[in-house]
């Protein structure tokens, strides 16, 4: 992994560390307290050679003396440019890293920490962090990927034994410094860890998202192969990777190189989430291109349903523009599932207006299931009016599954007469939690 990496992803920790301190005082933070927070972000990532200071009350300070000279070549100085910490301070910064009770000190602790581990001395810091009984979350991930990318093979053996919850971040962090040693370990998997091998794959797939996303996307698309769910998630995992790195645009530049299928249609679904919230009208022409496409439908089917709850006339504007198919209907059903919630009578007129069409059932189809909610009489008599029969079946379920939650006994009584199949009856009489 390089060294401009993990100095990343500490930089982040102290930044949340900073505001949080910030954050947790009562009222609006004095220009002193930002002023602190700020410098001591600056303290945890600047490349000095001075003491660990904190304050004047930081017990690592006293213990640890300097912290080793400029320009450093361990280990962890090879990955990720970090400096040396004599043994003598390594438990004090690791108690104080537990159980200062300043959280921006406890977190600047625990950056120390990770900045001058090395593959020997990161047992000791475990023991250290279990027998303080206070290394969990994100601070556990974040020891146990540095140890992965530190020790490999020998940190992954350890957390395959192990009672705590080692295993997925070390291979992470291994997948990451030393992709092709991670994916070596799929070969020789003991028996017993088979049917863990789906989620050692997505946790490999994810430590080389962190180092390179051409090579996780290979890995990705090859471990999906023979499992579209599968290949599916693992796609969202580096979507996710893409969209941190270059935010939604670099990311739908990313997805046009996968291949046609349902992997590229969920990694689109993910990165057209992220869009949508930043620029509905970028992401609505970015995957308005692809709406011919049978995996553009949940793409579109966001992007109607996150754009009708800002501007409803604008997003139906939209998918009338689009080609008729089911990726335009699930756009429709999406949008007006919306609307209704925003502007019932708005969104009425809006169907009213429309044609006997797929799109108009579809339409109703999304109003009708959201105002069942609200009135559950009215939607039934929108979702009577779909002209397909399996829409309607299906429509009038949902709807009658959400006034049976509302009104049991008057869901009973409109079941004689709905005209619904016995099975569709006994769905409306047993709705799956929602």
């Amino acid at each position: 992994m390089a060294k401009k990496a993990l100095f990343i992803h500490l930089g982040w920790a102290v930044a949340a560390g900073a505001a949080f301190l910030v954050g947790s005082k009562a009222g609006a933070p004095t220009a002193e307290e930002i002023a602190a927070a700020e410098a001591a972000a600056d303290r945890s990532t600047a490349r000095i050679g001075g003491e660990f200071r904190v304050d004047d009350r930081s017990r690592a300070a006293r213990s640890s003396g300097r912290m080793g000279g400029e320009g450093g070549d361990g280990p962890v100085t090879k990955l990720f440019g970090s400096y040396s910490l004599d043994a003598a301070g390594l438990e004090a910064v690791a108690e104080q890293a537990i159980r200062d009770p300043n959280p921006l000190t406890r977190r600047l602790a625990f950056a120390k920490l990770l900045e001058n581990m090395t593959a020997e001395n990161a047992m000791q810091i475990r023991k250290q962090f279990v027998a303080l009984g206070g290394a969990r979350g994100d601070m556990w991930n974040d020891f146990n990927y540095a140890w992965g990318a530190l020790a490999g093979r020998e940190a992954f053996e350890f957390a395959r034994t192990s009672d705590e919850p080692d295993l997925g971040a070390a291979l992470t962090g291994w997948a990451a410094a030393d992709p092709a040693g991670a994916l070596a370990v799929l070969d020789s998997l003991p028996e017993e860890m088979q049917g863990q091998r789906r989620s050692l794959e997505g946790n490999i797939v994810a430590g080389i998202a962190d180092h390179d996303l051409n090579m996780a996307t290979e890995v990705a698309l090859r471990f999906g192969a023979e499992d579209s769910r599968h290949g599916q998630r693992l796609l969202r995992d580096v979507a996710n990777e893409a969209l941190r790195q270059g935010g939604p645009e670099t990311a739908s530049v990313w997805v046009e190189t996968l291949p046609d299928g349902d992997a590229k249609g969920s990694a689109m679904r993910r990165v057209t989430e992220s869009y949508v919230r930043q620029d509905p009208a970028a992401a609505a022409a970015w995957a308005g291109q692809f709406a011919d496409q049978e995996y553009s439908r949940s793409a579109i089917g966001e992007i109607g349903d996150e754009w009708a709850e800002r501007d409803p006339q604008a997003a139906v504007s939209w998918l009338e523009t689009l080609p008729a198919g089911d990726s335009q209907n699930t756009g429709f059903s999406q949008a007006l599932g919306e609307w209704e919630d925003r502007d019932p009578e708005a969104a009425g007129e809006y169907l009213m207006s429309m044609d006997r069409s797929p799109q108009r059932d579809a339409a109703i189809s999304g109003f009708a299931r959201g105002y069942a909610w609200q009135d559950p009489t009215t939607a039934i008599a929108w979702a009577s009016d779909i002209s397909d029969p399996q829409i309607r079946e299906r429509s009038l379920t949902q709807v009658g599954q959400a006034y049976f939650r509302r009104d049991p006994e008057g869901a009973r009584i409109w079941l004689e007469s709905s005209g619904l199949s016995q099975e569709s009856q006994q769905r409306v009489l047993n709705p799956r939690r929602r």
